[in-house]
């Protein structure tokens, strides 16, 4: 008697302190297993035997198994028809996760499907803008549900079978288990999506932590699309000629073409009619170029002939003695102080310069300027240049220059660009634009000074390429169509990825810009926003020099930003989001996975062994590394399992679960066959709690037959009962592993299982008693 006393007392306080949550359910395992040992309950290598127990080497097996398939890109490829719902309704999300999960569970064991799973609908969590802890658990019951379809998908239904055919009786056919089950997996799915999703925690889990950077950068605040019309200039022209970066501190971050999403694109990739384009930045960029309220294009009048006529272009050559000499287009005042613009540089070598603004003018250098004469005659008379001759005169050699035109743009009352200067209107930089005329009232300026504020009601003369006309016109057009924190959910995939770059200690690029570094042709990256002193900073981030302390909020391929954290100049803070797929391997990983689950579907070899060999095979082919495998085990859960596997022996070893189930059975006996079902179905389900499920079926199997043989009631209705009992464990997280899987990454605990579960159980419960006597009359 004193054991069973002592025994109580160990699982009421194991119980008492799970669900209160006070200490982690690991170390609550590890108390359990040194209590049974030091009162004598299990002997020391009872004790010890959970840590080489073939259910802890399965589970820890299959976590580096999953991290394999996950590396290299197949658990995303499985998960990804999920993918069309995610956008879709949260019921109908659940529906499809927890029918895929049933349906696999059929097939692969449960453990195994819920761990092939769980990267997946964490990627489901992340697009679809929900937190892990709603999609987790629902996954992780569809797995259970489904687990008993056949006669040999779960260890209890593989038992139940071997205890009928040692007692001589009729065994279970492979799909005698499908229709209960099936009923089983409609009313879990009907209670899960009606209920249950009620009852779920609405925290966010441990998963992946984008919650830092969405703090930090309110990325989801700041994605948006754009619609481009079908008669829209743009389209046929490349990201880099749309200027939608350059013109409107836009970053496209996708395309939504023919419903398919184009993540990353490159700068050449040409845009064609309605496209959506999903790009990060200000909404207020957008909307400060649109023509109906900030600027607005009008017919050529006489004003903008009278700027044409007005203009020159001539040649002329930077001589000795120049003070132009070692200064840069910006330094040299030409605009600003000599409204002279220069419309083309041929260094002495002959090269024609297509970026000349940072260049340093030489002696020797040819321009092709263009001014009214009498600014251009008073450069010569100050010898800043000689040799001014017209373009149509010009010697061989001289820089060629594109055929330029004229557009007149109207700044509207309200305008957001009327009390700024022309740099502060960013027509040079953003469009390749220049503003040779400005009319107000009768008043004609040619080429205005750079400082020259705009009102409204002035009139610019623009000049530039036909088709830097074309895409300024363009831009006008585009309004903003969506703007969704839901959209930024998508932007990630197995190959592309977001992540925060600090410059490291050691850094020599302090002072640059990313011009300079020419970031993204080096790296194939964009930077979303720069984080300086806790403000994230999004327009004008080509030209702001870095300094120390700065983050940067990268997007683009996993390959690119493996490359940058091999950089010295730069620290990935998430080295998981620089970690890009193995694909290569894929065909190797899927391979291995099948050969272990063939291996012990067809009893070649024992589930335990098989997983160690498949994982073996994961780390010597290269699909996972052996750090990575390391990582991939939730030692937490390991532990748990291990620790709690005595106490079932403990049991066994008092005998308290063979006495109350046969207490129980007696106390029904006399009440017909659906009593004896529904207290048989409950002795197990509490067994199931504390019990491995195959060390239950076990303990059950005889008791069950013996009931049966004393009643006189059917002994295939009583072992399909106790079968089903012991897989409908959803009311704890310690009652299978495909619940422990996701208890650390959904977040939950204990009494979130019991919430759930407890209803689910008493469901299960209902439905057996209710079909099973109908399927198997006594």
């Amino acid at each position: 008697m004193l054991p069973l006393v002592i025994l109580l007392v160990i699982v009421l306080t194991a119980l008492v302190l799970f669900i209160g949550g006070w200490l982690p359910v690991d170390v609550v395992g590890l108390m359990v297993l040194a209590a049974l040992a030091l009162t004598g309950l299990v002997s020391p290598e009872e004790a010890m035997a959970g840590f080489s127990s073939p259910a802890v080497i399965t589970v820890w097996a299959m976590f580096i198994l999953s991290a394999g398939l996950t590396r290299t890109g197949v658990a995303y490829r499985i998960g990804q028809p999920l993918q069309h719902f995610a956008r879709g309704s949260e019921t109908v999300l659940v529906i499809a996760l927890m029918t895929a999960a049933s349906i696999l569970s059929a097939l692969i064991n449960t453990t195994t499907v819920a761990a092939i799973l769980m990267p997946a609908t964490m990627d489901l969590a992340r697009r679809s803008g929900r937190p892990p802890a709603r999609l987790l658990m629902p996954m992780a019951l569809g797995c259970l549900l489904g687990g008993p379809f056949t006669g040999i998908s779960t260890p209890p239904n593989i038992l139940a079978t071997d205890a009928l055919r040692a007692a001589g009786l009729t065994t279970f056919a492979l799909f005698d288990f499908t229709p209960i089950t099936a009923a089983l997996v409609v009313a879990g799915i009907a209670f899960t999506v009606v209920v249950g999703l009620r009852l779920l925690p609405k925290g966010a889990g441990s998963g992946r932590d984008t919650g830092a950077l969405e703090s930090s950068y309110q990325v989801g605040a700041h994605i948006f699309s754009i619609e481009l019309p079908p008669a829209s200039p743009l389209v046929g022209r490349s990201l880099v000629e749309s200027r939608l970066g350059s013109a409107l501190y836009l970053t496209v971050v996708g395309l939504h073409r023919a419903g398919e999403l184009i993540l990353a694109p490159r700068a050449q990739e040409t845009l064609q009619a309605g496209d959506l384009v999903i790009v990060h930045g200000q909404t207020d960029q957008v909307s400060r170029f649109h023509g109906s309220r900030h600027l607005r294009v009008e017919p050529d009048g006489p004003q903008t002939g009278e700027v044409a006529d007005r203009l020159e272009v001539v040649t002329g050559l930077i001589g000795k003695g120049s003070s132009l000499v070692g200064r840069t287009l910006a330094e040299s005042g030409l605009r600003r102080d000599h409204r002279v613009h220069v419309l083309a540089l041929g260094a002495p070598s002959g090269e024609c310069l297509g970026d000349f603004r940072r260049h340093r003018f030489q002696e020797g250098d040819r321009l092709v300027l263009q001014g009214e004469r009498a600014a251009l005659e008073r450069l010569a008379g100050q010898g800043l240049v000689e040799g001014l001759m017209p373009v149509t005169q010009a010697p061989a050699g001289t820089p060629a220059c594109e055929e330029l035109s004229l557009c007149s743009v109207r700044v509207p009352e309200g305008s957001a660009l009327a009390g700024r200067n022309l740099i502060e209107s960013r027509l040079g930089n953003a469009f390749g634009l220049t503003v040779v005329g400005l009319v107000r009232g009768n008043d004609v300026t040619c080429l205005p000074a750079p400082e020259e504020t705009v009102r409204a009601g002035d009139l610019l003369v623009v000049q530039g390429l036909k088709r830097d006309i074309d895409v300024f016109e363009g831009l006008q057009d585009l309004e903003i169509s969506e703007q969704s924190s839901r959209l930024a959910a998508e932007l990630e995939s197995q190959q592309i990825g977001m992540a925060e770059v600090l410059l490291s200690p050691r850094t020599t690029l302090a002072g640059k810009t990313l011009n300079d570094l020419l970031f993204r042709d080096h790296y194939g990256l964009s930077v979303l926003a720069v984080l300086r002193k806790g403000r994230p900073a999004r327009a004008g981030l080509q030209d702001m020099p870095l300094q120390f302390g700065d983050a940067l909020l990268v997007y683009g391929p996993r390959q690119s930003l493996e490359a940058v954290a091999r950089d010295d100049d730069f620290l990935v803070l998430d080295q998981a989001a620089a970690q890009a797929p193995r694909l290569h391997k894929a065909p190797l990983a899927a391979a291995v996975m099948i050969a272990v689950l063939g291996s012990a579907i067809l009893g070649l070899a024992p589930i335990a062994i098989a997983a160690l060999a498949g994982v073996a095979v994961m780390v010597v082919t290269g699909c996972l590394k052996m750090e990575e495998a390391y990582q991939a085990i939730e030692w937490k859960v390991v532990f748990l399992i291990a620790s709690m596997l005595p106490l079932g022996v403990a049991i066994q070893n008092t005998g308290a679960a063979q006495m109350g189930a046969e207490a129980l059975i007696a106390l029904v006996g006399d009440m017909g066959p659906r009593w004896v079902v529904a207290a048989l179905f409950g002795v197990t389900v509490l067994g199931t709690q504390v019990i491995p499920t195959a060390a239950l079926v076990v303990l059950m199997a005889p008791v069950a037959l013996g009931a049966a043989a004393s009643l006189g009631i059917s002994p295939q209705l009583l072992m399909m009962t106790v079968a089903i009992a012991a897989s409908s464990s959803f009311a704890s997280p310690l009652s299978h592993p495909a619940h422990l899987l996701v208890m650390g990454p959904g977040g939950y605990r204990f009494t979130d299982y019991v919430k759930v579960g407890v209803p689910l159980t008493v469901i299960s419960l209902v439905v057996s008693v209710w079909l099973l006597p109908l399927m198997w009359p006594a």
